[in-house]
């Protein structure tokens, strides 16, 4: 009697989907639902796609804009900062954006020095890019870098003469010039007050050292009055006859 034929519809079937569902997952569009995601403003759901979709090779370049502001949103700002730098190191990344996004993260921190180099970077690539102008100079006016800030705003004028916000940085631009006059002012008070009591202090020291000078001349004219004194007076004489009787 022949054995039965064993059924192989279950493996194959189990084979078949499992290449199915190992096609699916390959397929699978991380970064554009991740985007989808990201424009519903849900980024705790578009950061894990958009994070898996970042490491792909040759993912899209626009991939690290979006997961470090989604990182951003979610105040992970370390992972947003990593994020944005890892992009500037992928090819085809727009690197002033990515510079620009980390000034920005820094700066909602207070963290003002970092944020002005980050502005600095992207500025650096790209000197005609007028956002991060406005940026670096607020980041300097928290560092009370008045002369500097005052620079970027003007340049940033310049770059974006029709801006809505022309007058407010014309406004600022005339008070924070009176403050940097007021501290050239106050340093030259200061300066001239330090070089008067230097002065003061170098007379007072001529003073005493004269007066130290006399003092010394004085005490050397009585010791020779006294010697002179000791040599004129009488010596009794000895008389040893007299002492002899």
């Amino acid at each position: 009697m022949k054995e039965p034929v064993r059924p192989v519809l279950k493996p194959l079937l189990a084979v078949l989907l499992a290449l199915s569902c190992a096609t699916s997952a390959w397929s699978y569009d991380f970064f554009a639902e991740g985007v989808r995601l990201f424009r519903e403003n849900k980024h705790a759901e578009a950061a894990p796609l958009l994070y898996k979709a970042s490491l792909v090779t040759n993912a899209d370049p626009r991939v690290f804009v979006y997961l470090g502001i989604a990182y951003r949103q979610l105040e992970k700002y370390p992972d947003a900062i990593s994020t944005f730098m890892r992009g500037t190191q992928a090819a085809g990344t727009d690197r002033k954006a990515l510079f620009f996004n980390a000034g920005y993260v820094y700066y909602i921190q207070g963290r003002y020095l970092e944020a002005e180099s980050m502005y600095s970077k992207a500025i650096e690539i790209d000197s005609a890019w007028a956002p991060p102008f406005v940026n670096r100079a607020n980041a300097r006016v928290n560092l009370q870098q008045f002369a500097l800030a005052i620079e970027d705003y003007n340049a940033y004028l310049t770059l974006d003469p029709a801006t809505w916000q022309r007058e407010q940085i014309v406004q600022l631009i005339a008070l924070l010039s009176v403050e940097e006059q007021n501290r050239a002012d106050a340093a030259q008070r200061a300066e001239a007050a330090r070089v008067a009591t230097e002065a003061e202090k170098a007379a007072q020291a001529e003073r005493m050292r004269r007066l130290m000078d006399e003092v010394s001349a004085s005490l050397q004219a009585v010791d020779a009055a006294s010697t002179r004194s000791a040599g004129s007076e009488s010596v009794l004489e000895y008389d040893e006859e007299g002492q002899l009787e």
